[in-house]
Protein backbone atom coordinates (compact mmCIF):
# COMPACT_ATOMS: atom_id res chain seq x y z
CA UNK A 1 0.00 0.00 0.00
CA UNK A 2 2.42 2.69 1.03
CA UNK A 3 5.78 2.12 0.17
CA UNK A 4 8.77 4.78 0.85
CA UNK A 5 12.48 4.52 -0.43
CA UNK A 6 15.51 6.31 -0.17
CA UNK A 7 13.81 8.96 1.37
CA UNK A 8 16.16 12.16 2.22
CA UNK A 9 15.14 15.82 3.43
CA UNK A 10 17.15 18.57 4.60
CA UNK A 11 16.61 21.65 5.67
CA UNK A 12 20.05 24.00 5.60
CA UNK A 13 22.48 22.00 6.71
CA UNK A 14 20.86 19.53 8.73
CA UNK A 15 19.91 15.89 7.57
CA UNK A 16 16.11 15.68 8.88
CA UNK A 17 16.01 11.66 7.06
CA UNK A 18 18.53 9.70 5.58
CA UNK A 19 17.58 7.34 3.06
CA UNK A 20 14.60 6.16 4.89
CA UNK A 21 13.36 2.57 3.62
CA UNK A 22 10.08 0.60 4.92
CA UNK A 23 6.72 -0.38 3.48
CA UNK A 24 3.16 -0.99 5.10
CA UNK A 25 0.80 -3.71 3.39
CA UNK A 26 -2.79 -3.13 2.54
CA UNK A 27 -5.08 -3.15 5.66
CA UNK A 28 -1.83 -3.46 8.30
CA UNK A 29 -1.00 -1.35 11.40
CA UNK A 30 1.89 0.63 10.94
CA UNK A 31 3.47 2.28 14.26
CA UNK A 32 6.64 5.06 13.80
CA UNK A 33 8.36 5.54 16.93
CA UNK A 34 11.52 7.62 17.94
CA UNK A 35 12.65 9.71 20.12
CA UNK A 36 11.93 13.93 19.68
CA UNK A 37 13.67 14.89 16.58
CA UNK A 38 14.16 11.41 15.29
CA UNK A 39 12.35 12.95 11.50
CA UNK A 40 8.85 10.85 12.50
CA UNK A 41 6.49 14.15 11.68
CA UNK A 42 8.90 14.89 9.15
CA UNK A 43 8.02 12.23 7.22
CA UNK A 44 4.61 12.61 7.58
CA UNK A 45 4.72 16.15 5.89
CA UNK A 46 6.57 14.31 3.14
CA UNK A 47 3.68 11.40 2.72
CA UNK A 48 1.27 14.57 2.78
CA UNK A 49 3.37 17.08 0.81
CA UNK A 50 3.75 19.62 3.08
CA UNK A 51 7.33 18.75 2.89
CA UNK A 52 9.88 18.51 -0.40
CA UNK A 53 12.35 15.76 -0.08
CA UNK A 54 16.05 15.58 -2.02
CA UNK A 55 15.99 12.47 -2.92
CA UNK A 56 14.10 8.92 -2.87
CA UNK A 57 10.27 7.57 -3.30
CA UNK A 58 7.14 7.30 -2.00
CA UNK A 59 4.85 5.29 -4.01
CA UNK A 60 1.10 4.97 -2.57
CA UNK A 61 -0.76 1.41 -4.47
CA UNK A 62 2.24 2.27 -7.46
CA UNK A 63 1.68 6.04 -7.47
CA UNK A 64 4.32 8.18 -6.81
CA UNK A 65 2.96 10.38 -4.33
CA UNK A 66 5.75 12.93 -4.66
CA UNK A 67 4.48 13.89 -8.38
CA UNK A 68 1.59 15.27 -6.43
CA UNK A 69 0.68 18.73 -5.42
CA UNK A 70 -0.63 19.01 -1.94
CA UNK A 71 -4.51 19.73 -2.84
CA UNK A 72 -4.26 16.09 -4.62
CA UNK A 73 -3.62 13.85 -1.68
CA UNK A 74 -6.89 13.58 -0.28
CA UNK A 75 -8.20 12.26 -3.50
CA UNK A 76 -5.65 10.20 -3.78
CA UNK A 77 -6.79 8.31 -0.78
CA UNK A 78 -4.50 9.64 1.85
CA UNK A 79 -5.70 11.11 5.16
CA UNK A 80 -4.12 13.07 8.13
CA UNK A 81 -4.50 14.16 11.67
CA UNK A 82 -2.04 16.56 13.17
CA UNK A 83 0.13 16.93 16.33
CA UNK A 84 -1.37 19.73 17.40
CA UNK A 85 -5.13 20.12 17.06
CA UNK A 86 -6.31 21.80 13.42
CA UNK A 87 -10.02 22.89 13.95
CA UNK A 88 -12.10 25.96 13.48
CA UNK A 89 -13.22 27.16 16.73
CA UNK A 90 -15.76 29.25 14.67
CA UNK A 91 -17.73 26.58 13.54
CA UNK A 92 -20.19 23.62 14.65
CA UNK A 93 -18.42 20.05 15.52
CA UNK A 94 -20.81 19.06 12.32
CA UNK A 95 -19.00 21.63 10.34
CA UNK A 96 -15.60 21.01 11.11
CA UNK A 97 -16.08 17.21 10.00
CA UNK A 98 -17.70 18.15 6.75
CA UNK A 99 -14.02 20.01 5.69
CA UNK A 100 -13.09 16.16 5.51
CA UNK A 101 -15.31 15.88 2.63
CA UNK A 102 -15.14 18.88 0.73
CA UNK A 103 -12.62 18.27 -2.06
CA UNK A 104 -15.11 15.64 -3.17
CA UNK A 105 -17.30 18.83 -4.14
CA UNK A 106 -17.85 19.58 -7.73
CA UNK A 107 -19.56 23.38 -7.66
CA UNK A 108 -17.40 26.80 -7.98
CA UNK A 109 -17.59 30.00 -6.46
CA UNK A 110 -20.37 31.36 -8.45
CA UNK A 111 -22.36 28.38 -7.79
CA UNK A 112 -21.57 28.50 -3.89
CA UNK A 113 -22.47 32.84 -3.89
CA UNK A 114 -25.59 31.84 -5.61
CA UNK A 115 -26.42 28.67 -3.28
CA UNK A 116 -27.21 26.83 -6.35
CA UNK A 117 -29.47 23.43 -5.98
CA UNK A 118 -26.03 21.35 -6.83
CA UNK A 119 -24.21 23.19 -3.76
CA UNK A 120 -27.01 22.60 -1.55
CA UNK A 121 -27.18 18.72 -2.77
CA UNK A 122 -23.48 18.51 -2.24
CA UNK A 123 -23.84 20.45 1.45
CA UNK A 124 -26.48 17.38 2.72
CA UNK A 125 -24.33 14.71 1.17
CA UNK A 126 -21.18 16.08 3.03
CA UNK A 127 -23.65 16.79 6.29
CA UNK A 128 -24.34 12.86 5.79
CA UNK A 129 -20.88 11.92 5.36
CA UNK A 130 -19.79 13.49 8.81
CA UNK A 131 -22.71 12.21 10.44
CA UNK A 132 -21.64 8.79 9.71
CA UNK A 133 -17.79 9.75 10.76
CA UNK A 134 -19.45 11.23 13.72
CA UNK A 135 -20.99 8.10 14.47
CA UNK A 136 -18.32 5.84 14.15
CA UNK A 137 -15.87 7.69 16.79
CA UNK A 138 -18.75 7.69 18.77
CA UNK A 139 -19.67 11.73 19.01
CA UNK A 140 -22.89 11.66 17.44
CA UNK A 141 -24.05 13.46 20.23
CA UNK A 142 -21.75 16.63 19.64
CA UNK A 143 -22.57 17.52 16.20
CA UNK A 144 -24.88 20.58 16.48
CA UNK A 145 -22.15 21.58 19.30
CA UNK A 146 -19.67 24.58 19.08
CA UNK A 147 -16.48 22.74 19.00
CA UNK A 148 -15.22 25.68 21.35
CA UNK A 149 -15.73 24.55 25.21
CA UNK A 150 -15.59 20.53 24.27
CA UNK A 151 -12.77 18.42 25.94
CA UNK A 152 -9.83 17.61 24.71
CA UNK A 153 -10.31 14.24 24.14
CA UNK A 154 -13.57 15.00 22.20
CA UNK A 155 -11.63 17.45 20.19
CA UNK A 156 -9.19 14.92 19.13
CA UNK A 157 -12.11 12.47 18.48
CA UNK A 158 -13.89 15.53 15.86
CA UNK A 159 -10.07 15.57 14.16
CA UNK A 160 -10.38 11.74 13.81
CA UNK A 161 -13.84 12.02 12.41
CA UNK A 162 -12.84 15.02 9.86
CA UNK A 163 -10.07 12.25 8.80
CA UNK A 164 -12.02 9.53 7.79
CA UNK A 165 -14.62 11.78 6.77
CA UNK A 166 -12.20 11.53 3.35
CA UNK A 167 -12.99 8.43 2.66
CA UNK A 168 -9.54 7.15 3.06
CA UNK A 169 -7.25 4.32 2.09
CA UNK A 170 -4.45 5.48 3.81
CA UNK A 171 -5.00 6.90 7.19
CA UNK A 172 -1.41 8.76 9.19
CA UNK A 173 -2.38 9.67 12.43
CA UNK A 174 0.59 11.88 14.26
CA UNK A 175 0.22 11.46 18.02
CA UNK A 176 -3.26 10.45 18.43
CA UNK A 177 -2.86 9.61 21.78
CA UNK A 178 -1.12 13.12 23.00
CA UNK A 179 -2.88 14.63 25.77
CA UNK A 180 -5.24 11.77 26.74
CA UNK A 181 -5.82 10.11 29.65
CA UNK A 182 -5.03 6.26 30.51
CA UNK A 183 -8.63 5.39 29.92
CA UNK A 184 -8.95 7.25 27.33
CA UNK A 185 -5.88 5.68 25.51
CA UNK A 186 -7.43 2.34 26.16
CA UNK A 187 -10.50 3.25 24.22
CA UNK A 188 -8.72 4.78 21.47
CA UNK A 189 -6.83 1.51 20.76
CA UNK A 190 -10.44 -0.05 20.59
CA UNK A 191 -11.28 2.47 18.78
CA UNK A 192 -8.57 2.53 15.78
CA UNK A 193 -9.01 -1.45 16.04
CA UNK A 194 -12.36 -1.03 14.72
CA UNK A 195 -12.41 1.48 12.22
CA UNK A 196 -9.27 -0.57 10.67
CA UNK A 197 -11.98 -3.53 10.28
CA UNK A 198 -14.96 -1.54 9.46
CA UNK A 199 -13.38 0.87 6.58
CA UNK A 200 -10.67 -1.44 5.52
CA UNK A 201 -8.31 1.37 6.58
CA UNK A 202 -4.39 1.07 6.28
CA UNK A 203 -2.75 3.09 9.71
CA UNK A 204 0.34 4.78 9.83
CA UNK A 205 0.58 6.01 13.36
CA UNK A 206 3.44 8.21 14.99
CA UNK A 207 3.37 7.89 18.69
CA UNK A 208 5.19 8.05 21.79
CA UNK A 209 2.39 6.09 23.95
CA UNK A 210 4.06 2.76 23.62
CA UNK A 211 1.03 1.20 25.42
CA UNK A 212 -0.92 2.14 21.94
CA UNK A 213 1.86 1.23 19.61
CA UNK A 214 1.88 -1.97 21.11
CA UNK A 215 -1.95 -2.67 21.57
CA UNK A 216 -2.87 -2.02 17.93
CA UNK A 217 0.37 -2.02 16.01
CA UNK A 218 1.12 -5.36 13.33
CA UNK A 219 4.79 -3.84 12.41
CA UNK A 220 6.96 -0.85 13.72
CA UNK A 221 9.20 1.22 12.21
CA UNK A 222 12.04 2.69 14.40
CA UNK A 223 13.79 5.92 13.42
CA UNK A 224 16.84 7.58 14.93
CA UNK A 225 18.32 10.65 14.21
CA UNK A 226 16.47 10.73 10.79
CA UNK A 227 17.67 7.19 9.91
CA UNK A 228 15.69 4.09 10.39
CA UNK A 229 17.51 1.54 13.22
CA UNK A 230 14.85 -1.36 13.32
CA UNK A 231 11.58 -2.40 11.52
CA UNK A 232 9.77 -5.65 13.22
CA UNK A 233 6.70 -6.64 15.26
CA UNK A 234 5.74 -4.95 18.57
CA UNK A 235 7.54 -8.01 20.34
CA UNK A 236 10.79 -7.91 17.78
CA UNK A 237 11.21 -4.31 18.67
CA UNK A 238 10.83 -4.50 22.29
CA UNK A 239 13.67 -7.12 22.38
CA UNK A 240 15.92 -5.04 20.06
CA UNK A 241 19.28 -3.48 21.48
CA UNK A 242 19.80 -0.70 18.96
CA UNK A 243 15.96 0.48 19.66
CA UNK A 244 16.44 0.07 24.00
CA UNK A 245 19.65 2.58 23.26
CA UNK A 246 17.88 5.04 21.69
CA UNK A 247 15.64 5.30 24.17
CA UNK A 248 17.49 4.57 27.13
CA UNK A 249 21.16 5.01 26.43
CA UNK A 250 23.40 3.15 26.14
CA UNK A 251 25.11 1.65 29.46
CA UNK A 252 27.85 3.41 30.70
Amino acid sequence: MLEVAGLTVRFGGVTALHEVEFGVPDGAVCGLIGPNGAGKTTLFNCVSRLVDPVAGSIRFDGDEVLERKPHEIAALGIARTFQHLALVPSLSVRENVMLGAHFRGRSGFAAAALHLPMVRREEGSMASDADEALHRVGISKLADRSVQGLAYGQLKRVELARAICEKPRLLALDEPASGLSHGEVDELAALLKRLGSEMDLTLLIVEHHMGLVMKVCDQIVVLDFGSVIAAGTPAEIQENDRVIEAYLGAAA
